[in-house]
C-alpha cells in the first residue's frame, strides 16, 4: 500500500508552548485512523500541518506533496469536513453542487445528486434553512461525489443526535471508503468511531503516546476485574491503571509491559478487552502521574 501520510519529528509551538513534540507516523492508503486526545492535545494542530494550513518544523509528506508548498496540488486528493462546516447561508445544494464541478476536477456532480435524494435536503434549499444534520449530510455528499484519496474528519457529527451520527457512519463506509481511499477522523465521542477504525493515535499535550492496529489492540491490552482482597498480589504484575468497581477493583494492563500472562490474570478474576476510551485515561492519568512523581523527586 502507498503511503499517504508521512510525518517525522514534526515539532510546532505557539509561543513558549510546545502544540507538537517529535510527532512521527506513517498512515498508509485505506487505512482509517482515529486521532483522539483532549482539548489543547495536539490534534487539531497535527490536521492544519496535514491540510497545509500551518507550518510545523521536520518532514511531512501527504498524498507524495508537501503541504505547505503544494497545497493547492494536494487538496485536488484531499477532502475536509471540519465540526464548524462553514458555507454561505444563501448557497444552495444545487450552487454547492455546481461551484465544485468547476473548481474540482474530480467532482461527480451526479454521484452528489444521487446521494442528496436519500436525504431530506431539497435541490434548491438554502444553508440557513437547514439543520447541523443536514449540513453535515450536505457536505457527505461533496465529500463523496470528489472521492478523494484522503478524507480528513475534525468531529465530524458534533452536535449531531445518536441516529444521525449512526447514519452519517454508515454512509461513510458504504458509499465513500474501499481500498483506495483513506480517513482519518478525531472525534471526542470515541466508542462511536471505535468499530470502524483500523488504527488509533492517542495524542497528549502534543506527543503520540500510543500508536496502534486495531486488530492488534485486543492483544496488548487487558482488563482484569477481582476482588479488593487481591490487589497487592495484582499489583506486583505492575497493572498500567486501577479503578475500583462495583465488584471491586478494575484494573488495565497493557501486555507488552507487563510480565505477567493471560493465564496468571484470569486466576485472580475476569478478563477482557478495555475499551479505546479506558486505554486513553489510562495512559493520560499514568503520565500525569508519572510526571508529578518526578517533580517530587526532582523538588
Amino acid at each position: 500500500m502507498a503511503n499517504i501520510i508521512q510525518a517525522r519529528n514534526l515539532y510546532k509551538s505557539y509561543g513558549k508552548q510546545a502544540a507538537l513534540t517529535d510527532v512521527n507516523l506513517t498512515i498508509e492508503q485505506g487505512e482509517i485512523v482515529g486521532v483522539v486526545g483532549t482539548n489543547g492535545a495536539g490534534k487539531s494542530t497535527l490536521l492544519k500541518s496535514i491540510l497545509g494550513l500551518t507550518s510545523a518544523t521536520g518532514e511531512l509528506s501527504v498524498c507524495g506533496l508537501n503541504p505547505r508548498h503544494q497545497q493547492a496540488k494536494m487538496m485536488e486528493k484531499v477532502s475536509f469536513i471540519a465540526d464548524t462546516a462553514i458555507l454561505p447561508k444563501w448557497i444552495t445544494p444545487a450552487q454547492l453542487f455546481e461551484y465544485s464541478q468547476q473548481v474540482h476536477p474530480n467532482f461527480d456532480i451526479k454521484l452528489a445528486e444521487q446521494f442528496l435524494a436519500r436525504t431530506n435536503i431539497k435541490p434548491n434549499m438554502k444553508v440557513k434553512n437547514m439543520s447541523k444534520g443536514m449540513v453535515t449530510q450536505l457536505h457527505l455528499a461533496i465529500v463523496i461525489a470528489i472521492d478523494s484519496e484522503l478524507l480528513v474528519l475534525d468531529e465530524p457529527t458534533l452536535g449531531l443526535d445518536v441516529i444521525r451520527r449512526k447514519s452519517f457512519y454508515n454512509s461513510l463506509l458504504e458509499d465513500y471508503f474501499d481500498d483506495n481511499n483513506t480517513i482519518v477522523i478525531t472525534t471526542h465521542q470515541i466508542e462511536e468511531v471505535e468499530h470502524i477504525l483500523t488504527r488509533v493515535i492517542f495524542i497528549d499535550n502534543g506527543q503520540v503516546l500510543l500508536d496502534v492496529q486495531m486488530q492488534d489492540f485486543a492483544e496488548q491490552f487487558v482488563q482484569l476485574t477481582t476482588h479488593a482482597s487481591n490487589k497487592a498480589q495484582v499489583e506486583l504484575f505492575s497493572p498500567m491503571h486501577s479503578t475500583k468497581v462495583l465488584d471491586g477493583l478494575a484494573y488495565i494492563f497493557d501486555m507488552q509491559k507487563s510480565d505477567v500472562s493471560m493465564e496468571q490474570l484470569q486466576q485472580f478474576g475476569s478478563t477482557k478487552t478495555p475499551n479505546l476510551a479506558d486505554i486513553f485515561v489510562a495512559l493520560v492519568e499514568g503520565k500525569t502521574a508519572h510526571k508529578t512523581q518526578q517533580e517530587v523527586t526532582y523538588a
